[in-house]
């Protein structure tokens, strides 16, 4: 009975560290500031908790990826991925405009912590876009859940200087995939290019 006590608690702890791998690959969980790790959302304790508390009770039908998908910060051999998968359309039905002022970012994550006990898994692939077979050139898992606003950021590693990939997510266990996105990785240090043209855009909400 011990031994088996053993195992038990053995693969209870190999079930913890991978969940949080995946909870780690997604960025949006770590703190937007390398100098300061405390102002992102506990990881062990929310990989803790799912596991407590049962799998995903969502259905690949139930889900949409409702603000399709993006990329950015190119280097010469990685990407930023990110897309957003979310059991309602609702958000993405209204033109509101935000009106007067937010309250600032609260760090205290006990609220994003009990927020949902069940997370939501995206597989996330990158292929070469001139390659017709589709082979991946780098693939992951991400889990997300309503502690981070269903939101999915991942980076893609291994890639090709100066190439254009195609890349997409899918819900896990599932044929359900979003919008097929296309992104390029920048040249390589000391390449000898006349001009690299970059977008920068933000999200925020200026009004005069």
């Amino acid at each position: 009975m011990k031994f088996l006590a053993i195992l038990g608690l053995a693969s209870l702890a190999s079930s913890i560290a991978l969940d949080n791998t995946r909870f780690g690959d997604n960025l949006n969980y770590l703190s937007p500031s390398r100098r300061h790790d405390t102002l992102g959302i506990d990881i062990s304790v929310v990989s803790a908790r799912t596991l407590k508390r049962g799998a995903v009770p969502f259905k690949p039908s139930e889900l949409n990826f409702t603000h399709g998908v993006a990329s950015g910060d190119p280097l010469f051999d990685s990407v930023i991925l990110w897309t957003r998968v979310a059991p309602s359309l609702a958000s993405d039905k209204s033109n509101i405009t935000v009106e007067g002022t937010v309250d600032l970012y609260n760090h205290e994550t006990e609220h994003y912590i009990k927020a949902d006990p069940n997370p939501i898994c995206v597989d996330w692939r990158v292929w070469d876009a001139k390659d017709k077979s589709g082979t991946a050139a780098a693939k992951g898992t991400a889990y997300t859940t309503s502690d981070i606003d269903f939101t999915v950021k991942v980076e893609a590693k291994g890639l090709k200087p100066f190439t254009v990939y195609d890349y997409a997510f899918t819900i896990c266990g599932s044929n359900f995939t979003s919008p097929v996105g296309r992104t390029k990785t920048s040249p390589s240090p000391g390449d000898d290019l006349d001009q690299v043209r970059l977008a920068v855009f933000s999200c925020s909400n200026y009004r005069e």
